[in-house]
């Protein structure tokens, strides 16, 4: 029987629900295998630490605002001098909150003079918050990049052997995966490996001499964009043509199994990614994969 996550915890899964084909903790076994691995990867102690080698989203570090601004700031917050305030924050890189309206008052000449309305708006929001809080968000770390393709290519090409293309094509006996340029990439996928698709995958590698290719996804969340992500991937690999094989290499909240409540995940997109027939793993596995195709 599969053992309820360790860090499921981390998050309640209540919305975009979908029920389950297969139960997972008396059918386990139903699950195609590399699923059933991927969740075992993720319900080990030490599955964050592992796929932050894979992703490396770096270190967030605040950014300090000059003292002199930072003070200028404070006092116009306190003394509610709406224009001043809005005059100082458009020296600064980042807005305290997620402001629509603020790109074009702080780039369009005559915007904040004209609109003043807005202005008092986005003001009193400001003055909802306390000056130091205004600051805090102010100097508070950027979004970390969360781009996942470039991460991905450089772990990869640090842990499997990267060659060119010509190498690539002549290689029949060892691991390798195919270096080169986008452009480069795709042509070869297209026109040597008679794929169909728009960008290149990933992934192109060649074990002996059968080729693989995989689309890699970071899906950190549920919901919002996360399930054209899911789709995506679906359809990477739904789209098998040939003797090349597609796979999905997926990592995140996807394989989480329980909620924090202690119940089986019904998150429509972990399960469509957990019951799916092809060939969707964590990036932990994709050496064991390839392992897999020398026996």
């Amino acid at each position: 029987m599969l053992q309820q996550s360790l860090i499921a915890p981390i998050l309640s899964l209540k919305k975009f629900p979908m029920e389950r084909r297969i139960n997972i903790e008396n059918e386990f076994n139903l699950l195609n295998p590399w699923v059933q691995r991927s969740i075992e990867v993720f319900n080990g102690l030490d599955y964050l630490d592992q796929i932050g080698e894979v992703y490396n989203f770096g270190i967030g570090r605040p950014e300090r605002l000059d003292q002199r601004l930072r003070n200028q700031i404070i006092t116009a917050h306190v003394n509610q001098n709406n224009e001043e305030l809005i005059r100082l924050l458009s020296l600064v890189k980042k807005f305290p909150y997620d402001e629509p309206f603020w790109y074009l008052l702080k780039n369009q000449d005559g915007f904040v003079e004209n609109n003043l309305n807005e202005v008092d708006r986005i003001a009193r929001t400001l003055y909802n918050m306390t000056p130091e809080e205004v600051v805090v968000r102010l100097e508070s770390p950027p979004k970390l990049n969360q781009t996942i393709g470039p991460k991905f290519n450089v772990w990869l090409n640090q842990r499997f052997e990267t060659v060119n293309i010509e190498e690539f094509q002549n290689s029949n006996n060892r691991i390798v995966v195919l270096g080169e340029t986008e452009e480069v990439g795709r042509n070869f996928v297209v026109e040597q490996l008679g794929q169909e698709l728009e960008k290149r995958p990933d992934l192109i590698a060649k074990v002996n001499e059968r080729y693989i290719i995989g689309e890699a996804k970071w899906i950190g969340t549920s919901g919002g964009n996360q399930g054209k992500s899911v789709t995506e991937v679906i359809n990477f690999c739904r789209n098998q043509r040939g003797n090349v094989l597609r796979i999905g290499i997926v990592d995140g909240f996807i394989w989480m199994t329980y909620t924090n409540a202690g119940s089986i995940t019904k998150d429509k997109n972990c399960v469509k990614i957990q019951e799916t027939n092809f060939n969707m793993m964590s990036a932990l596995l994709i050496n064991q994969f390839f392992e897999s195709l020398n026996d």
